[in-house]
């Protein structure tokens, strides 16, 4: 097994070495593989590997579905280049480089009794049914953590490995299920659906653009990430744009007095 993963590392080397040669002409050869979190595939990663492989039609891009744990242990172990994951990583083997933050949300239908707030504490969910994803997912972790520091119990439901099928299930109205999600999708998910900003404690999760601490990189993963940053900037200032603004205060009156 100690043999199997030094040998890994060693070809993974070596494409490095043969990536950096190629970047001598232009970038013309090689295969880049990244690793990416689910939740991450659909909202930036297509439009950088579009871009990157018009750019270098000749490299060959290979994007892996895996949860944050399996990033960290497949560049540790020299089967990727680079991961997009989350912000600190946990293994000190792992350099991590922060990419942008997301507040929490919980998601709801339209027609669920707390659709019409704005805002809510993270103890106002103590007898709120959840559809969660499951503890096996770092966002699932950080959930919990922020209940525990809320000093408060979640009400767990139901348990899927897909953010869209969590949404799914919160869509249908004859179920009053709520889910918690990062704010890209949660701002994102549809119409019909409603997000409400969680705090006490306020809950961010951090993504990350994570390298192997020891390895070299290859000037494809470098352009890669290069393409990925102003996508996620561009993102970003979306979500900013169609983020709901707080609800205005109530204007005081004194005695006798009228507003226009």
């Amino acid at each position: 097994m100690a043999f199997r993963s030094y040998a890994s590392r060693a070809l993974q080397e070596l494409e490095a070495g043969r990536m950096a040669l190629a970047d001598m002409a232009g970038l013309q050869a090689g295969t880049l593989t990244v690793g990416v979190i689910p939740t991450f595939l659909t909202l930036f990663i297509p439009e950088v590997v579009a871009a990157f492989s018009a750019a270098y039609p000749g490299v060959r891009v290979i994007v892996r579905d895996l949860l944050s744990g399996q990033i960290e242990e497949q560049l540790i172990a020299g089967r990727l280049d680079v991961g997009i994951a989350f912000h600190p990583a946990t293994r000190e083997e792992i350099r991590a480089e922060p990419l942008f933050d997301e507040r929490m949300h919980l998601v709801v239908h339209e027609s669920h009794p707390l659709a019409k707030r704005r805002t809510l504490r993270m103890r106002e969910l103590a007898d709120v049914p959840l559809a969660l994803l499951p503890t096996s997912f770092a966002t699932r972790r950080l959930i919990d953590d922020a209940f525990a520091q809320a000093h408060t119990k979640p009400l767990v439901r139901v348990e899927m490995e897909s953010v869209d099928a969590l949404l799914l299930a919160c869509r249908q109205a004859q179920a009053p299920l709520a889910t918690i999600a990062a704010e890209h999708a949660a701002l994102n998910a549809g119409d019909d659906m409603r997000a409400i900003l969680l705090s006490d404690p306020r809950t961010v999760r951090r993504a990350g653009v994570l390298w192997r601490q020891d390895a070299s990189q290859s000037a494809a993963a470098r352009e890669f990430v290069a393409l990925l940053r102003p996508v996620v900037e561009k993102a970003q200032a979306r979500q900013t744009a169609i983020r709901p603004t707080p609800a205005p205060k109530q204007a005081t009156q004194t005695p006798g007095q009228t507003t226009s």
